[in-house]
């Protein structure tokens, strides 16, 4: 017997699933698009077209299209170079100085004498003087040079108590070969005594400090009588073949002076 709480089970009914024939679809589209297809080219066909009147008075051949593409690209150039003949001698038209344009050399010296001024009758050539220049501390900046100091200060003291190189002195030495540390060779190389160091790249200032004063003791022992007294050490670098200058004794008393260096 069974029981009244259960529930009665479920009817198995027939479900219909949809399916579609894609192939019969596909088939049946393509044949209507070639229905139309063919509607439409009969109509066009039965059409006759009639342009505007702008239009068939712009008619375009392949003579002009190519004539309209030249000239396009010609005016679309930066330099453009054409030559009109004139007789014997050809007249140059259009031409602009660019950094592609070739400067053409003209042969035969009638040529060169046509490019030269002529001479007036009763003037002396007079060839210009020669510029010489004279070095002045008073060239140096003021502003640079008490930065430089700034600077390299406590490195000039340092080289003095280790090598015996008056801090004055490789002071002075240094603002006159590096121009105060503006020199090409200071900036790229970190060169800042001339060519006593230009034996190549220095990673920093410091390190060609310390190779000019190694140079200095190896080269010129005899410098180290006279290191107490700044004066007598740079009068006796410039007995030396330290430079070929024969002012450099004083052009560094005179920075040492301008700028106070004494006082290192």
């Amino acid at each position: 017997m069974s029981s009244s709480t259960s529930s009665p089970a479920p009817r198995r009914g027939n479900d219909r699933v949809l399916t579609i024939d894609w192939r019969l679809l596909w088939q049946r589209l393509r044949t209507y698009l070639g229905q139309l297809f063919t509607s439409l080219r009969h109509k066009a066909g039965q059409t006759e077209y009639i342009p505007p009147a702008w239009m068939q008075r712009f008619r375009l051949t392949w003579f002009r299209i190519g004539l309209m593409a030249l000239a396009a690209f010609v005016f679309t150039q930066k330099q453009v170079d054409f030559t009109v003949s004139m007789g014997k001698e050809g007249l140059a038209i259009g031409q602009h100085e660019g950094r592609h344009t070739a400067a053409k050399a003209t042969s035969g010296t009638n040529a060169a004498a046509s490019m030269s001024p002529l001479p007036v009758a009763g003037a002396e050539t007079v060839a210009p003087p020669a510029k010489t220049s004279t070095w002045n501390v008073n060239d140096l900046d003021a502003a640079t040079v008490r930065a430089y100091v700034n600077r390299f200060e406590r490195v000039a003291k340092g080289e003095e108590e280790k090598f015996n190189v008056p801090a004055p002195a490789g002071m002075a030495l240094a603002i006159l070969y590096s121009n105060a540390g503006q020199a090409a060779a200071a900036k790229e190389d970190n060169n800042h005594f001339g060519p006593f160091t230009a034996a190549g790249y220095y990673e920093n200032a410091w390190m060609n400090w310390r190779a000019h004063s190694e140079l200095i003791n190896k080269r010129f022992p005899e410098l180290a009588d006279n290191s107490v007294n700044y004066q007598q050490w740079v009068a006796a670098l410039a007995k030396t073949n330290y430079s070929t200058d024969r002012q450099l004794a004083n052009k560094l008393m005179d920075i040492v002076e301008r700028f106070n260096l004494d006082r290192l």
